[in-house]
């Protein structure tokens, strides 16, 4: 893999060295053997006098002699955090979300990353089964965190039942390692009915409150299943009395230790039909990623502006929201209450996924080829735009995970899309909706 420039910081020192995007960067303090962005902060921080050698995009090379305060960095964003190729998994975990896929996507949407790296750049979840002694003296000494960590359960054969994978059940040992270098971690748990739930669960939660404060949060989440699953094993879906069953047990857990380290994701409270919890019980939220607290964060945000909203708009606007069946629930009270304003008219469709399968309501699976067949049974000839979240797209681009872009999907359906780059903002999703910028 290459180091290539993706952007430069505005008024930063790349920006005045000339780079561009596209540009390669050879090496920096005459090292051509970095990893990753942890070896190039080790060269570029704390240091006043560096050089960089570039191969810019004409295929000219140049080494740049640079002096800077010790604490500056360069002001180069690359591609990838991860400069050699990226460690995979190898494990065959029956609720993989990358098996569950159809043919014919692009190949990114197929490539099981297990990289302890990309964990900590990144925040994606890691399962600590392909760990060499090198990666183990890296991390010791560079002690890169917090990590997420895919546990599921600290019951051996249940884990290895889970991943599919006999060296798996050692996870509290591996846990326990991390905590013995003071690498902090996160973790996550998708319950899979009949498997790690019950007593297993909260056998679970109990090893992993042992390992605070390391240990720094657990995710609960329920199996995703789509309906691309014929050549997996069969697992059951977490349906509303199972969710009930889930909450209540992480709840006696909570009563019996403390509340702030369990967190269970926005979904299971859907599934249940109960009520989300207060903002208060999430602490600093430290697993939005994992659908835990998105919909409270987003409510809280939007009651802080309420006070500024108009009273009425000077022209009438009809909008359209698209999203997924859940997100359509969560966003319900604030389109409500939108619709008070005089001249506003805005209108709410959870979009049914069709791609994955009716069990897959999120809204950062709906397709292109969603919105088009949704669209379809609709009658869109009054709205002036349409407003999509952003977690449809891939990151950093205007295409959906069928690749239809942005733009295929409004010429196909004659309709505008209007793009909310911030999905926890409600201040975000409120102006794109008026127009026009509104602050509380």
């Amino acid at each position: 893999m290459k180091i290539v420039v993706h952007t430069l910081v505005p008024d930063g020192i790349g920006e005045a060295l000339d780079l561009k995007p596209g540009d390669e960067v050879l090496h920096v303090n005459g090292r051509t053997d970095l990893e990753d962005m942890l070896d190039y902060q080790f060269e570029v921080l704390g240091s006043e006098y560096l050089e960089l050698g570039v191969r810019h995009t004409d295929g000219t090379e140049e080494i740049y002699e640079i002096e800077k305060d010790p604490e500056d960095d360069l002001g180069i964003v690359f591609t990838s955090p991860i400069f050699t190729p990226i460690k995979t998994c190898n494990n065959a975990c029956p609720f993989c979300f990358i098996d569950q896929q159809p043919e014919g996507l692009r190949p990114s949407l197929y490539v099981k990353d297990d990289d302890y790296r990309l964990s900590y750049f990144n925040n994606t979840y890691i399962t600590l089964t392909n760990l060499t002694s090198r990666d183990r003296e890296r991390m010791a000494r560079l002690k890169p965190g917090p990590l997420y960590v895919s546990v599921h359960s600290t019951v051996s054969e249940v884990r290895q039942q889970l991943l599919v994978n006999k060296k798996a059940g050692n996870i509290v040992e591996e846990l326990s390692w991390l905590k013995s270098i003071e690498i902090p971690f996160h973790c996550q748990v998708v319950v899979c009915p009949g498997i790690n739930d019950g007593e297993s669960l909260t056998q679970t939660l109990q090893d992993l409150w042992a390992l605070r404060p390391e240990a720094m949060s657990v995710a609960v989440v329920p199996v995703g299943l789509t309906q691309h699953r014929e050549h997996l094993p069969s697992l059951t879906p977490v349906e509303a009395e199972a969710a009930r069953q889930v909450i209540d047990r992480v709840q006696a857990f909570e009563a019996e230790h403390a509340p702030g380290f369990v967190y269970l994701s926005d979904e299971f409270y859907y599934k249940a039909n109960l009520p989300l919890p207060d903002y208060d019980a999430y602490g600093d939220f430290p697993q939005l990623d994992d659908g835990v607290g998105t919909v409270r964060m987003l409510l809280e945000d939007f009651y802080a502006l309420e006070p500024a909203l108009p009273v009425r708009l000077a022209e009438p606007v009809n909008v359209l929201v698209l999203t997924g069946k859940y997100a359509a629930m969560s966003l319900q009270p604030i389109v409500t209450r939108l619709n008070e304003i005089e001249g506003l008219y805005v209108d709410l469709l959870g979009v049914e996924s069709r791609f994955w399968g009716v069990a897959v309501p999120v809204a950062g699976l709906i397709t292109g080829q969603d919105i088009i067949e949704a669209l379809r049974e609709t009658d869109i000839s009054g709205y002036r735009f349409a407003v999509i979240p952003s977690v449809m797209l891939k990151q950093g681009t205007e295409s959906f995970l069928d690749d239809q872009t942005v733009d295929a999907v409004s010429q196909q359906t004659g309709l505008a899309f209007h793009i909310v780059r911030d999905p926890y903002s409600a201040q975000e999703f409120v102006q794109t909706v008026l127009g026009r910028e509104i602050s509380a």
